[in-house]
């Protein structure tokens, strides 16, 4: 029985990551509204202090990718990750596919935003899919040898 725990423990993880990025990108198509930026905090943040800090530059950035189109670009690699991670076969490949996007999203987020919650949150999404990832260190060792 113990030798099922892991096994079963991963598919679990991994399929609830899956399900979370699967809405997270569904979600990016969705129309939704720009976040609010105050003009006056605008021009006394950006114009006057030279500053882009929270929660100013975030809202910014988000508009503007949100405009561009590139968040249903990313949008679109969240769901094609969360497909391979439901298929057994390619949830390695489709949790290296997720690892960098969760990266940048924790990222921005620690660096651009000022929300904690947001910090924690993205930081427990990159913590499992690191997790989960260390499931298949064997497959990483021929990576580092001669």
């Amino acid at each position: 029985m113990k030798q099922y725990i892991l096994p079963y423990s991963h598919a679990l993880l991994t399929i609830a990551l899956a399900l979370f990025f699967l809405n997270a990108g569904y979600k990016k198509f969705v129309p939704k509204d720009l976040k609010p930026v105050d003009e006056t905090e605008l021009v006394q943040q950006v114009i006057q202090k030279g500053s882009y800090a929270a929660p100013v530059g975030y809202n910014l950035t988000m508009n503007t990718m949100r405009q561009s189109g590139f968040l249903k670009l990313i949008g679109v690699f969240q769901i094609v990750a969360s497909l391979l991670l439901f298929i057994p076969r390619f949830r390695f490949a489709g949790l290296l596919l997720l690892l960098p996007i969760i990266f940048n999203i924790f990222f921005m987020h620690v660096f651009m935003d000022n929300r904690l919650h947001e910090n924690v949150e993205t930081g427990i999404l990159l913590g499992v899919n690191v997790l989960l990832v260390t499931y298949y260190w064997k497959k990483f060792i021929p990576l580092f040898s001669k």
